[in-house]
């Protein structure tokens, strides 16, 4: 009933007889016409009805008066000015839309577009291509091309649930958030927030230290029930915060899940190689790569400052969090009375990749905060002190004829190390050698090329005019039969390899067959979690059993705190401060104690707002 209501009131702003059909594609009306004249007034016509519903909407030509495909594509062909670099044309003639992928969308201006409109009567969508072949973006964007239809439907069903409350009656308020991860912890980040009308995940991930069910959000609480639940809303790809996302279409739930672009195609590479490391270590993963796929069919994209229904009460706003490629902190709008902010990771001083985050908001009530490094010892070092003292040990291992060993995170710390060490190189700070790096480093890398307007203003300008910061003749791609020659060879070397916090992946081969040479270094950039092998290289052991080998550490090994994606504590309460406006009340999540209750003693001494530090099972209702 609410949908035709809705659709009434639409039908009633055009002629009789011009619309075939409304359709909802989650928070956006699409209205098709059979009047091409109609059509070619589409802008115009979607934002005088945006002023008066306060919704998004988009004209489109009904399919049935659309030219062939093959008259399309020719089209479009033989009007795309060259200098934009067409890649791919996807047709989308049940949608009528059509998906340009260039490698210079910044070349294509508003002229073209509204001409390629006239000459197709479809609308056009346009996106970039990365500098350098992605086969997981290549995958991705075709995968998602052939479930359109699929995609259709599943979006109509979604806007029609969110407009299922927009004539309702206001029920009493009431906001709850339970912690199903990540409380008292670092890992395993999952969030149940609920209201009277809607359940909403925030973030679903792995504890990549733990062990057993340990691993694996608390879903057995009394407020969590599957068939409930509207949406997932994730932050951004690493996988202890959307490592355990794919189980919940293993269950049978076929919701919709809000994140950035990048963290789409990121997350999916992520889980994919999650399944395979699993698989190495003769582990059972909790999903597939069917269900990987089925995450990927209910994926819609937001970009940052972008705000969006997501229920009939709630709406989203992502903004940077400055943590990696696509990352955001969650602005929730509930009921226009409450609103909360979900930093996610946190970085808020800039680095080489990111720009910082925005400490302004139009309301803001309850903030929930990560402590990864939220103690009252948990001061980095200033950065540019960092990168000599890094340099200057990798330059000294090099000379003595040794390798550099680092673990990194393959999105984020992986590119802000290549880009560290590739500057140093051209500077001639420390000695050209080989930097191997396998596959995933290099995906990852290239998905950063096809999203420049996500990262640091100097990169997206690189990028821009062509320029692939991550390419280098002496960044070279290694396969897994090469790292033992690469580590038993005399020439010196640099080794750039996942996981960050060395439990599992490339580099635990790399440091077996080093381990036992003094000349080499191994240097930690990224958060040891405890558990993890790099953790336990750090608080000392020096024996351990690798593949069923004996491996003694003989190596020297560092950690350099200053390249952490994460806020350090006086980050954390420069970005309390800097909030506009300033909490009524804070949750913290994401720290091992005593760090969260260290930061919380800060902040309450220093701003008076009131803290909480949830444990796993705690739920806390929100004023």
């Amino acid at each position: 009933m609410i949908m035709l209501k809705i659709q009434e009131d639409i039908l009633k702003e055009f002629p009789l007889g011009t619309v075939s059909d409304v359709k909802f594609e989650a928070a956006k009306i699409v209205i098709y016409v059979k009047d091409k004249e109609l059509f070619a007034r589409g802008f115009e016509i979607g934002k005088q009805l945006a002023q008066k519903f306060k919704k998004r909407f988009e004209i489109r030509l009904d399919p049935k008066f659309l030219p062939d495909e093959h008259i399309i594509v020719e089209r479009i062909k033989n009007t795309l000015p060259r200098e934009v670099g067409l890649r791919n044309i996807y047709v989308e003639k049940h949608l009528s839309t059509v998906v340009l992928e260039v490698y210079h969308p910044e070349k294509l201006d508003k002229e073209v577009i509204n001409y390629l409109r006239t000459l197709t009567f479809c609308n056009i969508r346009v996106k970039r291509a990365p500098l350098k072949s992605s086969k997981t973006i290549d995958v991705i964007r075709e995968y998602l091309h052939r479930q359109s239809e699929y995609r259709s439907k599943f979006l109509h069903e979604v806007g029609k649930r969110i407009l299922s409350g927009i004539y309702d009656k206001p029920r009493r308020d009431w906001v709850r958030i339970s912690v199903l991860g990540a409380g008292r912890e670092v890992g395993r980040s999952a969030f149940l927030l609920q209201t009277p009308e809607s359940n909403i995940i925030i973030d679903f991930g792995v504890g990549v230290s733990n062990v057993g069910s340990d691993a694996y959000p608390v879903l057995n609480l009394p407020e969590f029930d599957i068939d409930q639940i509207d949406a997932v809303v994730i932050s951004h790809a690493h996988l202890d915060h959307i490592g355990f996302l794919p189980f919940l279409f293993k269950i049978g739930w076929r919701g919709p899940i809000y994140l950035t672009e990048p963290t789409r195609d990121l997350g999916a590479l992520i889980l994919l190689d999650y399944i395979k490391v699993a698989m190495r270590q003769l582990k059972q993963a909790p999903f597939s790569a069917k269900e990987v796929k089925e995450f990927l069919k209910h994926t819609i994209t937001l970009d940052y400052g972008e705000v969006t229904d997501i229920t009939p009460d709630i709406k989203i706003t992502f903004q940077n969090a400055g943590h990696i490629l696509g990352s955001a902190m969650i602005h929730m709008n509930i009921a226009n009375k409450h609103n909360i902010l979900y930093t996610g990771d946190l970085k808020v001083f800039p680095g080489r990749l990111l720009d910082k985050p925005i400490t302004k908001f139009p309301r803001l009530e309850t903030l929930i905060i990560e402590s990864t490094y939220g103690g009252k010892e948990d001061y980095h070092p200033p950065r540019q002190d960092v990168e000599k003292e890094f340099i200057n040990d990798v330059k000294s291992t090099l000379k003595e004829g040794g390798k550099v060993l680092i673990p990194v995170l393959a999105v984020g710390r992986a590119q802000e190390i290549l880009l560290e060490l590739s500057e140093a190189i051209l500077n001639k700070e420390i000695p050209e050698v080989p930097i191997y790096i396998e596959g995933i480093l290099w995906e990852t890398s290239m998905i950063h090329t096809a999203y420049p307007e996500f990262l640091s203003k100097n990169l997206q300008k690189e990028i821009i005019e062509g320029k692939n910061p991550f390419e280098q003749e002496f960044i070279m791609r290694a396969s897994p039969k090469e790292r033992k020659n690469i580590m038993e060879s005399e020439e010196p070397a640099i080794i750039v390899a996942t996981s960050g916090m060395m439990n599992g992946g490339p580099i635990v081969d790399y440091f077996k067959y080093g381990a036992e040479n003094e000349k080499n270094l191994l240097a930690f950039v990224s958060y040891q979690a405890k558990g993890t092998l790099g953790r336990r290289i750090l608080d000392g052991e020096k024996e351990f059993i690798l593949d069923k080998e004996r491996v003694q550490v003989k190596l020297k090994y560092k950690k350099y705190d200053g390249f952490s994606g994460h806020a350090d504590r006086r980050e954390l309460v420069h970005f309390v401060g800097r909030l506009s406006p300033r909490p009524r009340q804070t949750i913290i999540v994401h720290g091992e104690p005593p760090k969260p209750f260290e930061l919380a003693s800060k902040l309450k001494k220093t701003f008076n707002i009131e803290t909480y530090i949830p444990k796993i099972g705690d739920a806390i209702r929100l004023d």
